[in-house]
């Protein structure tokens, strides 16, 4: 095909001067067709105002309330298709880039018509030789995920081309027809673990996911991060959604709940960390009664 036009999608929450910084950074992008857009979620900071007149080029969508990581992404990504994006690209704004990181993604993304999303290589921004993310893999049976090769300084080790179970949000391009089919985010989760049952989609569907070093990123992996008691609901919580999104069985579940996150949250209690031991039971709670989306903590 011709050069695939790639429309880069941020969110944006009371982060002004990371949105910035990133912009900046893309500002210097080597790759001759992409748009950016940013969608902003209630920001309280100026943000509006401020991205809005330091970079004219953005299309800034106010969504007038925070709507998470998966419906800021959501209203960014349906503008991307609408005006006929072939790929879009999910990027942290609290990142930046190297100035040739799309050209390895579009790539090998449209190398291949089985590969639905790509994945750059994500490193520290305050170390910016050690790695944050090649890619992540996720156990089954258990929902555990995790990043390839996190904490290691960068010696070559994460250099070759895989294949992963899930792309990281941090920085992950999906082709126009897998989003189609797949279809969006998944409102219920809000944030955390939202690009994982993405990818078990597309994956669910014959898609590749592939992670692609060539492409860099820094991330200031603490930026975007909330309390740990929301976070720690978040994951949990999320963890059981993402099980019964893939078909664990209810027994599965339950041992889950009755084991693992019982003695989580005893542990917690018993070393006085009591905020976090009622996080724990308030994401069991919740995902037993159905209760999704933004947390309530």
């Amino acid at each position: 095909m011709e050069q695939p036009r790639i429309a880069i999608v941020l969110v944006n929450w009371n982060g002004k001067e990371d949105t910035r910084e990133c912009l900046e950074s893309l500002r210097r992008l080597t790759y001759p067709d992409y748009s950016l857009i940013v969608v902003d979620n209630g920001s309280t900071d100026g943000s509006v105002a401020e991205i809005g007149s330091v970079f004219p080029e953005v299309c800034l969508i106010p969504a007038g309330e925070n709507l998470g990581f998966t419906g800021g992404n959501n209203i960014g990504i349906k503008r991307a298709l609408d005006t006929g994006a072939d790929a879009v690209l999910l990027l942290n704004n609290d990142t930046v880039v190297s100035p040739d990181f799309l050209e390895p993604l579009a790539l090998t993304l449209f190398g291949d018509p089985k590969i639905g999303a790509v994945n750059s290589k994500i490193y520290y921004y305050a170390q910016p030789d050690v790695i944050w993310s090649a890619g992540g893999n996720i156990n089954g049976r258990t929902g555990i995920a995790s990043q390839r090769h996190v904490d290691e300084k960068d010696e070559g080790q994460a250099d070759q081309q895989a294949d992963v179970d899930y792309a990281v949000g941090c920085s992950i391009m999906v082709r126009r027809d897998a989003i189609e089919m797949a279809g969006l985010l998944d409102d219920d989760f809000f944030v955390y673990y939202e690009e994982a049952e993405w990818c078990r989609r597309m994956r669910a569907l014959g898609y590749r996911i592939v992670y692609v070093p060539g492409s860099k990123v820094w991330h200031k992996v603490m930026a975007s991060a909330s309390s740990s008691e929301r976070t720690l609901y978040y994951y949990c919580r999320n963890r059981l959604l993402y099980l019964r999104r893939d078909g664990a069985r209810p027994a599965r579940q339950a041992g889950l709940i009755a084991l693992e996150f019982g003695r989580m949250a005893l542990a917690f209690l018993v070393k006085g960390r009591a905020s976090e031991s009622r996080a724990v039971a308030r994401a069991v709670t919740d995902y037993c009664f159905g209760k999704f989306g933004k947390a309530p903590i």
